[in-house]
């Protein structure tokens, strides 16, 4: 699943080391010499959790022409990323199922050009609400948070959400029943902020769940939840449907390449992915006519993949759950899902949702 980008300016904070240059010709080296090699910013898009399918984005700004590489804690494989503009380089990670990256991971990136290269190391964490890995500052601190019911416009309800905690934050609570959102809360006083949600006619809010709330000051942020903060409201409870307990939306479909071994190496482009479905309508021998028509985008990889017997495609299904979680199924076979069909999860695979 892919979230909003968080941009600070400990992000752009990046340990700079200069590398040792290597033997070059005399003119190649002195018109190095000139190019002073730099990494002026460094970011990526947070993910709220950090598992098989997840997609990790980054951005790199510095000296143009350079050719930038990315070594994350607990990858299988570096992560080359594309100058998309002058000095400005983007990709993407998608993490797999024998990878180990983990909130506290660390990622160092290489620029190089010529026989000149520097590091910088990413000065936020992967995953929403942890701190920077290695740093010991601390976290904000949430004290106390309530909910009241007010009288909107009409007859609708309203919900009087107050958090009270560090100042010069940014609260939000995590409002959960007929629909998922997060509420934002101003700072109505130093360390004390509040916000009013309306509910539209016909929705409803989960009461037996407890309330969540967070607060984020800079890159730190910390969590709270508090049971029963709606016993004083006095909203009439009501809990998912039974039959939509486990239901879910598609979010993306990913065909991904996997050794013989389930270690990822890389994604399948949509070609190859036509190329597998055109080899099932065509027997799997892949030389009838449906499977020359299914190749045609993917030939190039399709001619990479068969290198090795033991490489196989694999398809990871994305999905957001009526709570707000998000999981990842695995097929071997391409699955009919498609993204924003509402499906059931049931066990490790999924089913169609029948109304």
């Amino acid at each position: 699943m892919k979230h909003a980008k968080h941009f600070s300016a400990t992000a752009l904070a990046c340990a700079l080391v200069a590398g040792t240059p290597f033997l070059a010709e005399p003119a190649q080296a002195q018109r190095s010499s000139q190019v002073a090699m730099r990494v002026t910013g460094f970011d990526v898009e947070q993910v709220d959790r950090l598992e098989p399918g997840a997609e990790l984005n980054f951005t790199v700004w510095g000296t143009p022409g350079a050719t930038v590489l990315l070594q994350i804690d607990g990858s299988r494989r570096t992560v080359r990323l594309d100058e998309t503009s002058a000095g400005r380089y983007q990709g993407s990670y998608i993490i797999g199922r024998s990878d180990r990256i983990g909130p506290d991971s660390r990622v160092h990136a290489n620029l190089r050009r010529d026989n000149r290269v520097t590091t910088a190391l990413l000065g936020e964490a992967l995953q929403v609400g942890w701190p920077v890995p290695g740093e010991t500052a601390l976290r904000p601190e949430i004290q106390s948070m309530d909910v009241v019911r007010e009288r909107g416009r009409g007859r609708a309800d309203a919900l009087r959400y107050t958090l009270r905690g560090t100042p010069g934050g940014q609260a939000s609570v995590l409002l959960q029943g007929s629909e998922t959102r997060n509420i934002i809360l101003e700072e109505i006083r130093p360390g004390e902020y509040a916000g009013t949600y309306v509910l539209p006619r016909g929705a409803w809010v989960d009461t037996e769940r407890p309330l969540t709330a967070q607060l984020r000051l800079g890159d730190r942020s910390v969590r709270s939840s508090v049971p029963n903060a709606y016993a004083s409201v006095n909203l009439p409870p009501r809990r998912a449907e039974a039959s939509c307990y486990d239901c879910a939306t598609v979010q993306a479909v990913n065909a991904v390449q996997v050794d013989g071994e389930g270690r990822v190496l890389g994604t399948v482009a949509g070609g190859v992915l036509g190329a597998v479905v055109g080899s099932q309508f065509g027997k799997g021998d892949g030389r009838t006519a449906a499977g020359v028509a299914g190749a045609v985008g993917g030939a190039l990889l399709g001619r990479e993949i068969q290198k090795r017997n033991s490489e196989r495609t694999q398809y990871e299904v994305v999905v957001r759950m009526n709570d707000g979680l998000q999981r990842t199924v695995v097929y071997a076979d391409p699955p009919s899902f498609r993204v924003g069909d509402t499906v059931r999860v049931v066990g490790d695979t999924l089913a169609a949702y029948q109304r």
